[in-house]
């Protein structure tokens, strides 16, 4: 026990002494329940054996949770002005005399943390009434120490930061926004200040964005770098926020998918106002074809993909396709159960290398096959040939008649010469090929040739009276013509891709 001491009641009837320099250099710029706990503790160091010198004691008379009296002694800690040790067992608290703190160059400044007084008080005073915590604290000398940003330059980004976003402003984000201007090389004043006024319009531009987007936060340093981005390509905030109205078609619209719109559009060379909101109501029709495409292919989900978009954009501005004809292709597609959006793809883009824009273009062109396939059928039937029609035949009859330009009546007297033979089509082909090298090309010089070469071949005892075997003459002319309906447009056009 201690030989002298102050009676129980001395303490109450006592004063504590308040240094001028703590309230001239300290206090009034302090928050106001640190002042408190500070003071409260003052009271406690002339008294060390009180029962109300303890943490909880302290909450109980301040009515503060324990939690915020420890972080007031860290502020105090952070301004020099005291030790605070805490540990599993006990709390130790040393407060420092002022006038040692501040006048006695002996002391330890990395103990009392005093070199970042005038910082901290700055940082506390831009962050108002959000308290910082000491973890924030050591975060933020990490981006002077670790990141080698001036603390000035560190105030002026915290500055900005926060009155742009007020109390929505965290050290996480700051945290993010410190390693880009470290990274960016923002390590002046002069150079945070061109920062900054470069990106004050940006900051309040990505938040209008935001907000049309429905995301009501501050931006993050991503979302102002693709701001940014798209301000390169051309667009101002007017053509920006046109086009979102893109993004109503998904549930959550992002920055990302936002992204895409605009590359795309950019990709076009559409970035005004005027060509974004043309490109968009081009967009909503192509949006509303679109849905009647999934409709035939047999989705269940219409609601258009970017990706199926574009596919239709260029189908229609590429390959100058119609909206039926794409339509056609889906039931072709179904047909042959390949109902995938690339399955269409590739099925339209070979119609459209073989010239078909339309219906229309498609119902001539089978016409044409009908009557091509009847020439063909008609040559192998005066050959003595009745199998069915292959596409080597097509070929070959294409080229007789495209390539070397033989009439039908030339092909059919080459038929008819060709009925003792194995193989019907090579050996037609190997006659007109060598009426096609002598320059024949009636049926006239083609029956003068044939006679020719059949003295030649008198002494191999071979026939060869061309009129005898003529079993009919066929027009080409007297061929029905054909009309369709859709199912017989549906069922001629399953073969279409084979020529």
């Amino acid at each position: 026990m201690s030989l002298c001491r102050f009676s129980e009641s001395f303490q109450i009837f006592d004063i504590t002494p308040i240094e001028n320099l703590f309230i001239q250099e300290f206090m009034l710029k302090a928050p106001s329940d640190f002042v408190k706990v500070y003071l409260y503790g003052l009271m406690q160091c002339y008294h060390p054996n009180s029962t109300e010198n303890s943490l909880k004691a302290f909450s109980h008379a301040l009515e503060m949770d324990v939690h915020t009296i420890e972080n007031a002694f860290h502020y105090w800690e952070r301004q020099g002005i005291l030790y605070f040790h805490k540990d599993a067992d006990k709390v130790n608290i040393e407060y420092f005399n002022i006038k040692d703190v501040l006048y006695n160059k002996g002391l330890d400044n990395e103990k009392t943390m005093y070199k970042y007084k005038d910082f901290n008080q700055n940082l506390q005073r831009i962050f108002d009434t959000h308290l910082l915590s000491p973890q924030e604290y050591l975060r933020i000398y990490d981006w002077v120490e670790v990141l080698n940003l001036p603390m000035e330059v560190v105030l002026m980004m915290v500055q900005f930061y926060v009155s742009r976003m007020g109390k929505k402003a965290r050290i996480n984000y700051l945290d993010k926004v410190a390693a880009s201007w470290a990274r960016e090389g923002i390590n002046t004043l002069q150079k945070a200040e061109e920062y900054i006024k470069s990106n004050d319009s940006c900051f309040k531009d990505t938040i209008s964005v935001l907000k049309y987007l429905g995301i009501h936060r501050s931006p993050s340093q991503a979302e102002l770098d693709l701001y940014k981005k798209w301000q390169s390509w051309g667009f101002d905030l007017d053509s920006i926020l046109l086009a979102c109205r893109e993004t109503t078609k998904v549930q959550s619209p992002t920055f990302a998918y936002l992204d895409k719109i605009l590359a795309n559009m950019q990709s076009k060379n559409v970035t005004s106002q005027q060509e974004v909101r043309q490109h968009l109501d081009m967009q909503d029709d192509s949006y509303t074809r679109i849905k009647e495409v999934y409709y035939h292919l047999g989705y269940k989900d219409n609601t258009p993909a970017p990706a199926h978009l574009s596919m239709y954009r260029d189908w229609i501005e590429q390959y100058g396709l119609q909206h039926d004809l794409i339509l056609l292709g889906c039931k072709q597609c179904v047909r042959k159960k390949k109902t995938t959006f690339e399955d269409l793809d590739d099925l339209l883009k070979q119609w459209a290398s073989q010239g078909f824009s339309n219906v229309t273009e498609v119902k001539d062109y089978l016409s044409k096959k009908k009557a091509m396939d009847n020439e063909i059928k008609a040559v192998l039937e005066r050959a003595g040939d009745s199998r069915s029609i292959t596409i080597g035949d097509r070929r070959l009859y294409r080229k007789w008649t495209e390539t070397w330009n033989l009439s039908f009546e030339v092909i059919l007297q080459a038929a008819e010469y060709s009925v003792m033979a194995k193989e019907k089509a090579p050996f037609i082909n190997k006659i007109l090929s060598n009426w096609y090298d002598k320059g024949i090309n009636t049926v006239k010089a083609a029956k003068e040739d044939h006679e020719r070469h059949l003295k030649a071949l008198e002494l191999m005892n071979v026939s060869g009276d061309s009129d005898k075997g003529l079993k009919k003459q066929l027009d080409f002319n007297k061929f029905p013509q054909h009309t369709y309906t859709d199912e017989d447009l549906e069922n001629l056009f399953e073969n279409i891709e084979e020529q």
